[in-house]
């Protein structure tokens, strides 16, 4: 398959989508967001400096929406990130090729806890390190916040406990109860992945926060 970012996107970007499309190694690393820009029909977003992103797109101009055959080495939560001071969610994701990127998210928004909910169901499974594909899409409200589904051989991964304490802290309205359940999956799960415990990401870009999101 052959891939390619927006228009005016450097060589390196090229080389990274194709490799998270399924294509062909790369050495490259970037730091992507999810649903950066709201106006926008792509997902994934390449952080290029400050409150600056590109798409990252396919040949045909469509929004790259899965990042295949990648295995999660990490996870961290960042608090005060950016102008309004958001809490973000940051998955390290390793392509088959072995590169590494971190993709952030806020930290209660729908992509998070759909992303956390399939790695703990790996967890539960007995294998969270395993090869999955992570597929992300918008959703048609207003705001269009971005959804996730990790999904194995075309399964989906959900885990319905943590499923079920987060619906009922957002149906309560307790916003807090909803960062903590995260927080605490966050722990368990880093610490599943990499024998120690959880490090607040040092994001060096000035990233504008999700603030149409982070309610969620």
């Amino acid at each position: 398959m052959t891939i390619i970012s927006t228009a005016n996107a450097t060589d390196s970007s090229i080389a990274l989508v194709n490799e998270f499309a399924g294509g062909a190694a790369s050495e490259i690393t970037m730091m992507i967001g999810v649903g950066s820009v709201k106006d926008s029909d792509a997902v994934f977003f390449e952080y290029i400096g400050d409150k600056q992103h590109r798409a990252l797109r396919l040949q045909s101009d469509k929004p790259l929406t899965s990042l295949r055959n990648v295995t999660c080495v990490g996870l961290s939560v960042a608090d005060n990130i950016g102008e309004f001071d958001a809490t973000k969610l940051n998955v390290i994701l390793q392509s088959s090729g072995g590169t590494q990127v971190m993709v952030t998210s806020g930290l209660t928004t729908f992509w998070s806890m759909a992303v956390v909910g399939g790695l703990m169901a790996l967890f539960n499974g007995g294998d969270v390190t395993c090869p999955f594909n992570l597929d992300t899409w918008r959703g048609t409200a207003k705001m269009k916040p971005c959804f996730a589904a990790i999904k194995v051989n075309n399964v989906s991964m959900k885990d319905a406990h943590l499923f079920e304490q987060l619906t009922e802290a957002r149906t309560d309205g307790n916003k807090q109860r909803v960062e903590t359940i995260m927080r605490d999956a966050v722990q368990i799960l880093n610490h599943a992945i990499t024998g120690g415990p959880i490090e607040e990401a040092d994001v060096v870009v000035d990233a504008p926060a999700d603030k149409d999101l982070a309610d969620f």
